[in-house]
């Protein structure tokens, strides 16, 4: 263990000292590898090294992670209700399976990648790109041709992390050895580095000289950012534009009070609904920081985060059967989609509220630039708590007090405060990008 994690320290420092380098940058990316040769390119499929104790374990733990899945999916399936609890049991077991699906998807991979990866390499447009994966798909990183030095074939180095490749193939780069190929023979290995010598001529030149001490240039989805690094974004304020939406859209379910009637029950089923709309923009937020990264964090977040919100939902039921119909039995689902229907208009200003804060703070403030995807998924989880606390507070105070219409008016104080105090401390200014 303790070698396995000294490599992928090395691998890690290595990747992050290559994106100093500016214009050379190694570009990553995750493409089709259809093996197509146009007329002025070069291409071929290295040598793969596999192993068949790692093709019967990692075929082993796929199959037995798979088990669990297609077990709860069967249940799933074969149950049917009409009322709250058989949503719930049904929404949890569809959220488990989503984000249980996420490791079983990871396995599948491995297997697939061991089982039939390859190693490809291609030359085009001055660029050397190393593609790994498995036929059809792989994820490649392009080396600008005018950075390439001294190429060559190496031994296995149980030292340098390379003993699972065997004789391979390695060139110098912006002072880091980048290997490719795996048991590659002499005569093989001649073949390939003539053309690679053919193709860079620049080869054998002196290392292009490169501050390596320099900040790395900011990702495309941060150029924005990058521009404003020193210049200080106003902090959002209870005056400014996503604050007023906000509070707008905590108002209206006052409308519901007044005109409509509405109870706690009602009440509790909005403010649990606008949890959704949090998890919404959440996933823009991922998505936004990296498109590639929500591929793998994505899954795994709805799925957790509906098992919470189904979790939460009959939290609230539990606490509150009573206020949910007038006999305290547990409402059917043609019930529920009239209270939504109902309860739509407020629902839209929670979603216009938090769409606005979404462009004007995260978007058009650049917040986004130097969070990771993993961090952002972790962030609406405490203020939903903190707010949900509030309101089941409220709740019971609401129920003790006795007196519906200022009870709840104070319930709708009650969770405007908490939520304008999260937004006002979520969106406070960021320190300067280092």
């Amino acid at each position: 263990m303790q070698k396995v994690n000294k490599q992928q320290n090395r691998l890690f420092s290595k990747r992050k000292r290559l994106k100093k380098l500016g214009k050379y940058a190694p570009q990553f990316s995750l493409a089709l590898d259809l093996g197509i040769q146009g007329s002025e390119d070069y291409f071929i499929a290295l040598p793969f090294k596999r192993s068949v104790p790692a093709m019967l374990i990692s075929g082993a733990f796929f199959a037995i992670f798979t088990f669990p899945l297609y077990s709860v999916g069967s249940v799933t399936m074969a149950e049917s209700g009409e009322d709250l609890f058989s949503l719930v049991v049904l929404f949890f077991s569809f959220f488990w399976m989503l984000g249980w699906s996420t490791g079983v998807a990871i396995l599948g991979l491995v297997f697939l990648a061991v089982t039939f990866g390859r190693e490809t390499l291609r030359i085009r447009n001055n660029e050397l790109i190393l593609r790994i994966g498995i036929p059809a798909i792989g994820l490649g990183i392009r080396f600008h041709g005018d950075a390439l030095r001294y190429f060559r074939r190496n031994k296995a180095d149980a030292l340098a992390g390379t003993s699972w490749r065997g004789d391979h193939l390695c060139f110098d780069y912006g002072g880091e050895q980048i290997e490719f190929g795996s048991l590659i023979n002499e005569t093989k290995a001649e073949e390939i580095l003539s053309v690679l010598k053919q193709a860079f001529p620049k080869h054998a030149d002196e290392p292009i000289k490169i501050d390596l001490c320099s900040e790395p240039p900011q990702e495309k989805t941060s150029q924005a950012a990058t521009e404003m690094v020193g210049i200080e974004t106003p902090t959002a304020t209870w005056t400014s534009l996503s604050s007023l939406a906000l509070i707008a859209a905590n108002l209206i379910p006052l409308g519901g009070i007044l005109l409509l009637d509405w109870r706690i029950g009602e009440i509790m089923l909005l403010f649990w609904a606008e949890s959704a709309v949090i998890g919404f923009y959440t996933l823009c937020k991922m998505w936004r920081i990296s498109s590639w990264g929500i591929l793998f964090y994505g899954p795994f977040f709805v799925g957790h985060y509906g098992a919470f919100m189904v979790g939460h939902l009959l939290f609230i039921y539990g606490l509150f059967a009573s206020q949910f119909a007038a006999n305290g039995d547990m409402p059917d689902l043609s019930q529920l989609l009239v209270d939504f229907l109902t309860m739509a208009p407020a629902l839209i200003a929670f979603l216009l509220s938090h769409g606005i804060s979404f462009f004007t703070n995260f978007i058009d403030k650049n917040e986004y630039a130097g969070k990771s995807v993993g961090k952002q998924m972790q962030e609406p989880y405490k203020r939903i708590i903190i707010m949900h606390v509030t309101i089941i507070f409220g709740g019971f105070l609401v129920i003790g007090l006795g007196t519906p219409l200022p009870a709840l008016l104070l319930l709708i104080v009650l969770k405007l405060i908490a939520d304008l105090k999260a937004h006002l401390k979520e969106h406070s200014n960021l320190p300067p990008i280092t």
